[in-house]
């Protein structure tokens, strides 16, 4: 074995002995402390350039190839979840209601845009399919009480009169009758809602939402779910996906992420690396604990496999069979 030989042995078995147990998680000590000394304290604007950082997020948002498994991924996710028993739950216990409220008295303000929606809602045989099949459940589900509630809301109150009467009486006899009945009562209530859209106060909408938050928020989130089906989740997931997809390539989105980065940049250019770290919560403690805590488990499994030295033998041999290697060791 040569003198070459002998030195990559060595070295490999160093690093191993750096990477493995107790010796490396002082070695992310050391090492992190090091970068945090050395780089930290440059600024991003010197480290990053806005226009490498803007091509790779276009890259990612726009052209990279993205699995075709997503959606149903996603919608076994969902179903999960739906299922799950943690949906048992309070709506109320999850959302706190000044946070609704506060979200309400904002949009109640965005008058033009309400009434926009809600005339293209109105519009949308979809969405009265949707709206058809909870008005048929109503009577049946768990949530019966949202027709009372319902009918204290301003215009909604009418407009359930005038879908009743189209639909006759299917939202309190929910007797499968007819899908087709339903969503035409839907159909009838959704353009109600668009024609009168600009009779109701912010303070009476803002009243009404948060009249059916309060009668929501009392009750488990798996009620909310199950007036969902299994397979119309999965169904939404991929329409918002396909609908991503669509949006990726626009150049409207192009533009907001380079607005994005731009004003990024014009934030935080001048902060050194420690600074931004600590503008986004981010210590010291953090990244040593993080570093441990995915590091050692994935250094570990390499070596047990047999990888590991492989991995480091191979990054470090190339130096022992060099030319100028061997010249010193000659």
């Amino acid at each position: 074995m040569t003198l070459a030989d002998q030195l990559l042995d060595a070295h490999v078995a160093h690093e191993l002995a750096a990477l493995q147990g107790e010796r490396f998680n002082e070695q992310v000590e050391v090492e992190l402390d090091h970068l945090l000394a050395t780089i930290g304290t440059l600024e991003l604007g010197r480290v990053m350039q806005r226009e490498l950082v803007t091509a790779v997020a276009l890259k990612y948002v726009a052209t990279f190839r993205l699995p075709g498994a997503i959606p149903e991924i996603a919608g076994q996710i969902a179903a999960r979840v739906r299922s799950h028993p943690a949906n048992e739950v309070p709506l109320g216990d999850l959302v706190d209601r000044a946070r609704v409220a506060e979200l309400v008295a904002i949009l109640a303000e965005l008058r033009g845009v309400r009434e926009r929606v809600l005339r293209g809602l109105a519009e949308n045989t979809a969405l009265q399919s949707g709206v058809g099949e909870v008005m048929r459940g109503i009577a049946i589900s768990p949530l019966a009480t949202g027709r009372r509630i319902a009918r204290r809301v301003p215009l909604v109150s009418s407009g359930i009169d005038a879908a009743e009467r189209l639909g006759a009486g299917i939202i309190d006899g929910a007797d499968q009758r007819s899908r087709e009945v339903a969503e035409r009562a839907a159909g009838m209530l959704l353009g109600y809602l668009s024609t009168n859209a600009d009779t109701v106060s912010d303070e009476e909408l803002r009243e009404a939402v948060l009249e059916v938050w309060d009668a929501l928020s009392t009750r488990p989130v798996s009620e909310l779910f199950g007036a969902v089906s299994e397979g119309q989740l999965v169904e939404l997931f991929v329409a918002i996906y396909e609908l991503w997809l669509d949006l990726r390539t626009t150049d409207y989105i192009a533009a907001a992420v380079a607005s994005g980065v731009e004003v990024f940049f014009e934030t935080y250019a001048s902060f050194t690396l420690n600074d931004l770290l600590a503008e986004f919560g981010l210590g010291r403690d953090d990244l040593v604990e993080e570093a441990r805590r995915f590091g050692a488990p994935v250094l570990e499994a390499l070596a047990e496999a047999g990888v590991l030295e492989g991995l480091v033998r191979r990054r470090l041999a190339g130096f022992y069979t060099s030319p100028a290697a061997q010249a010193l060791l000659a």
